[in-house]
């Protein structure tokens, strides 16, 4: 390819920071550097890297874990530049298997091989999560009490709890009616003294229902089926398997990347996952299965599965006015719009209502047998429910 050809170069010999200006004389895979007094004679396949440049192409004589390397540049055209890499990489390719392979990939359309690039991660990080998913068919029951009764240790401490004879009574004949026999859990239920309209359960079978989502119900169905929603998060393990997905990607990223697992950083990020994932959203695979296995707890217990439909619908007409008053300021009291706003949004950030969502309960709920009861408790128990904690000053947090 290159048969006695010189070109203007410099050459670094990795002691002093000044270069040898010169020529090089290229024949065949023999590079041949002279200046003034000093003659280097290389071989094209002796370097370890060469990149192009914009005038020309650097070659680097020893790898980078090695001392400060001697460096060729060579001043020539871009297409130049080019061939002489082509050169390089074929020598490279024919020193191993290995060398074959990697500059064979190096040689691959930038475009071609990205694609490539995304395809090969896209699938090795799909089995990764479906393993992940296994894993926590491998973790004890044990791990989710432990885990949620932390977080409850908290959340007791944080907020202010509101139980009444009422409550205590209705929530029990519910999740009598609810919980699925032969469950390995076991549920109850606290009132949290706050004017947002959302429950959330930890995993150890314990769940919150702040009383705004109370006070704001239209039937007893509704509660029931929010109920029956986070119940089936605890049978399901969602918790877990969060928090099993969290730390692997965690773990993914550290071993990628490189730093962290060193210094206990990974564990350290692991812990601080732990401890705030069993109250974060769930993904939409998990809402959604969480809203079938709700649904078949209704059914089969002959309950009203209309209740938790109807719930959401409310929400996302909650949730339009909100968007309205936001687009008209004008129309409506701006500290109102604060509170609806931080109910709505801190509701849907654990819930998200989506059309996907809506039209699969609808989906569901038309399908199949249809339940018939829709009260636990007697009309004036549920009264007393829904006044739950309107009498408390604080609202929201001690």
């Amino acid at each position: 390819m290159f048969q006695n050809q010189t070109f203007t170069s410099r050459y670094f010999d990795g002691v002093s920071a000044v270069p040898e200006e010169g020529t090089v004389l290229i024949h065949g895979q023999t590079l041949e550097f002279s200046s003034g007094d000093t003659n280097h004679k290389l071989v094209l396949s002796q370097f370890t890297e060469l990149t192009l440049t914009h005038k020309g192409c650097k070659l680097v004589l020893l790898p980078d874990e090695v001392k400060e390397s001697p460096v060729l540049e060579i001043y020539c055209s871009k297409q130049e530049g080019k061939q002489l890499e082509s050169l390089w990489i074929q020598t490279k390719k024919s020193q191993s298997h290995s060398h074959a392979f990697f500059y064979s990939i190096r040689e691959m359309n930038p475009i071609v091989l990205g694609i490539l690039s995304i395809l090969i991660v896209s699938i090795i990080g799909f089995f990764y999560f479906k393993g992940l998913e296994l894993v926590t068919n491998f973790i004890p029951l044990s791990a989710d009490k432990s885990l949620g009764e932390s977080v409850q240790l908290k959340m007791d401490a944080q907020f202010e709890a509101c139980n009444t004879k009422a409550t205590d009574r209705f929530f029990a004949e519910a999740l009598k009616k609810v919980v699925p026999k032969g469950s390995h859990h076991e549920f109850s239920v606290s009132v949290i003294a706050s004017t947002i309209p959302n429950a959330f359960a930890l995993s150890n079978g314990k769940i919150y229902f702040f009383s705004g989502l109370l006070n704001d119900a239209k039937s007893q169905e509704e509660v029931i089926g929010v109920l029956a929603h986070e119940i089936a998060h605890v049978e399901k393990r969602h918790h877990m398997r969060n928090l099993v997905k969290a730390g692997g990607t965690s773990l993914a990223i550290s071993l990628v990347i490189g730093p962290g697992l060193g210094n206990m950083e990974f564990l350290e990020t692991f812990t601080e996952i732990g401890s705030t994932i069993l109250v974060l959203k769930f993904s939409r695979d998990f809402e959604t299965e969480a809203d079938i296995t709700s649904i078949e707890y209704l059914k089969n217990q002959n309950i009203s599965t209309s209740g938790l439909l109807t719930f959401f619908q409310r929400m996302q007409e909650l949730e339009k006015e909100m968007t309205k008053s936001e687009e008209n300021p004008k129309e409506s009291n701006a500290k109102d719009d604060q509170v609806v706003t931080k109910s709505i949004t801190d509701f849907l950030s654990t819930h998200p209502a989506t059309e996907e969502r809506m039209k699969t309960l609808e989906s569901l709920i038309r399908t199949g047998k249809k339940g018939t009861i829709k009260k636990v408790v007697s009309d004036n128990t549920w009264k007393e429910v829904q006044s739950v904690c309107l009498d408390f000053k604080k609202s929201d947090s001690k």
